[in-house]
């Protein structure tokens, strides 16, 4: 609906394409670490989902499926079948997670790299000063969403407030504006400035977000009550959490 009413320029000066790719990618690594500490397995669980929404697929579908762009079907099957396969893989073999888990830590610098180069510093001035207000935007807007999610579909009560956790932006999103642009070129002229703004929303996302949700917890006075349950109930599930990240 936004797409519709504001193009693909997007609005003050922040394109559709940083809005998505900002929006619909959620850090996993950072909800699995505050709901480990303030949670429980059912809030952990729900680290599926941002394991799903991160990556470019649901931008690509956004755009393809609004009109906005003229995404292939390949790329959209590119976008989601590895993630698919890792699942499967994952779970039927265990042994393989272990050999796979410091394979992303190896890749990230070279993929940087390549992505920086083709970013003009131009771009990364003017913007990465409105990434920092999208920042501002995504941490309240997404993480309220969820809040709402928990509260009212999920009845968490007062521990709802750890939805307020989700409203990060993805590291990965940062590649996002890239991978859409090789998919349709029409988003080639936005992916320096798209780039930099969605890697001002991780910092600026990843810090807001936890200070929201443990506001809303102090205020709801769920956070000693969460502290003491996670420290007394979730030893193994701590132990475990530390080894995978």
């Amino acid at each position: 609906a936004l797409g519709s009413v504001v193009g693909l320029d997007g609005i003050l000066g922040i394109s559709i394409l940083a809005l998505l790719a900002s929006f619909d990618n959620s850090n996993g690594g950072l909800w699995l670490a505050f709901t480990g500490r303030y949670g429980d397995a059912r809030d952990r669980g729900a680290y599926i989902a941002s394991a799903v929404n991160d990556g470019p697929f649901l931008t690509l579908l956004f755009l393809g499926a609004s009109g906005l762009g003229d995404i292939p079907l390949l790329a959209l099957v590119g976008a989601i079948v590895p993630f698919l396969l890792g699942v499967l893989v994952g779970n039927l073999d265990a042994q393989w997670r272990d050999v796979l888990k410091p394979v992303p830590n190896i890749v990230i610098p070279f993929f940087a790299f390549a992505l920086g180069t083709g970013i003009d510093l131009g771009s990364v001035v003017t913007g990465g000063l409105s990434g920092l207000a999208l920042g501002l935007v995504v941490a309240p807007v997404t993480g309220a969403l969820v809040y709402v999610g928990w509260r009212f579909l999920l009845r968490r009560g007062a521990k709802s407030g750890v939805g307020f956790a989700a409203g990060t932006t993805a590291g990965n999103a940062i590649a996002t504006p890239a991978i859409v642009a090789a998919a349709d070129p029409r988003f080639e002229q936005y992916v320096g400035t798209a780039t930099a703004q969605v890697a001002a929303s991780v910092l600026v996302t990843a810090i807001l977000a936890p200070v929201l949700a443990s506001l809303v917890l102090k205020r709801a006075g769920a956070l000693d009550e969460s502290s003491s349950t996670a420290d007394a109930g979730t030893g193994p599930v701590d132990e475990g959490r530390g080894t995978g990240l």
